[in-house]
C-alpha cells in the first residue's frame, strides 16, 4: 500500500512538471519596422524585439503591430498605427497575402500613410520571406484608401530600400541595452560614397568621434561597423551620421544610448 502511494505520488509530480514546461512562454526575435521624422521626412527604422512564439506568428505580430499593442523602445521612432485598428485575418495564396483589418482613425498625411503602410509590408515579408505581394481590404472589402492619399486597391511589394530606410541603422543593439568590453557596435547604410561619421557621447560631452566607411556606396545598403575597445563604466550615447557633400547639412542620422556596468 505505502509503495502504492509513492508511486501515485511521484506520477503526481511528473504530470506537473510537465505542466510547468507546456506553459512556459517560448520567445522569437523578429525584426519591426517603426517610423521617424528625419531630415529627409518619414523613414522606416527597423528594432530587434522578441516576442511570443505561435504557430502563426505573422498573423499574432501584425495584429499586435496594427493594434498598437508593438511599440519601439527608441523614443526616437514611433508606431503609425493604434488601439483604433484591429486585425481581422490575414489570407495567404503562394507569395500574396491579403490582410483584412477593421479600419479606425489614421490621422496622417500622405507620407504619412505610405509609411504606415511600409511597416505592415516589411515587418509582414521580413517575417515570411516567401511573400512577394501584400495587399489589403477593410472588413472583407476593397478600399480605395485608408486615410485619403495613397490607393490601397493595389498589391504593395516591398520599394527600394533607398526610398524606404533611413540611410544609416544602428541595428547591433537596441536602445537602453546594456554592453559588455570590448564595445563594438555595426549597421547598415546607403550613403553617398560609402561614408558615415560617428559619435560618442557622454553626460553631455563628445568623448570620441570619427568616421568609417560602409561596405559598398548607396543604391547598395551594406554594413559598417566602429570598434570602441574598452570603456569605463556609465552610460552612452553613439550617434551615426551622414552630411550632406553639397553644403554640409545633417543628412541623416540614428543614435541610440547604452550603458556598461
Amino acid at each position: 500500500m505505502l509503495m502504492r502511494k509513492i508511486i501515485a505520488l511521484l506520477a503526481s509530480f511528473i504530470v506537473l512538471a510537465g505542466c510547468t514546461s507546456d506553459v512556459r512562454e517560448e520567445k522569437v526575435a523578429i525584426n519591426l519596422y517603426f517610423v521617424a521624422d528625419t531630415p529627409r521626412g518619414l523613414k522606416l527604422f527597423s528594432e530587434k524585439q522578441e516576442v511570443k512564439s505561435s504557430k502563426n506568428l505573422s498573423e499574432s505580430v501584425i495584429a499586435d503591430l496594427i493594434s498598437g499593442k508593438l511599440q519601439p523602445f527608441d523614443p526616437d521612432y514611433i508606431n503609425l498605427w493604434d488601439s483604433s485598428h484591429n486585425l481581422n485575418k490575414i489570407s495567404v495564396i503562394g507569395n500574396e497575402a491579403t490582410i483584412d483589418l477593421n479600419l479606425g482613425k489614421l490621422n496622417v498625411g500622405s507620407e504619412g500613410e505610405q509609411r504606415a503602410i511600409d511597416q505592415i509590408v516589411w515587418t509582414l515579408i521580413d517575417i515570411d520571406p516567401n511573400l512577394k505581394v501584400i495587399k489589403f481590404s477593410v472588413n472583407g472589402e476593397i478600399v480605395e484608401t485608408f486615410a485619403g492619399h495613397v490607393d490601397v486597391a493595389v498589391g504593395f511589394e516591398k520599394a527600394p530600400a533607398y526610398d524606404v530606410l533611413n540611410p544609416i541603422q544602428i541595428s547591433s543593439f537596441s536602445e537602453g541595452d546594456e554592453l559588455s568590453n570590448p564595445i563594438k557596435i555595426s549597421g547598415e547604410a546607403c550613403t553617398f560614397e560609402a561614408n558615415l561619421v560617428w559619435t560618442l557621447i557622454k553626460a553631455g560631452k563628445v568623448i570620441k568621434e570619427s568616421f568609417t566607411t560602409a561596405q559598398a556606396a548607396c543604391p547598395v545598403r551594406s554594413s559598417w561597423s566602429v570598434a570602441l575597445d574598452q570603456l569605463p563604466s556609465g552610460t552612452y550615447r553613439f550617434e551615426a551620421k551622414e552630411f550632406s557633400a553639397e553644403d554640409g547639412s545633417l543628412f541623416a542620422i540614428d543614435s541610440k544610448s547604452f550603458t556598461i556596468k
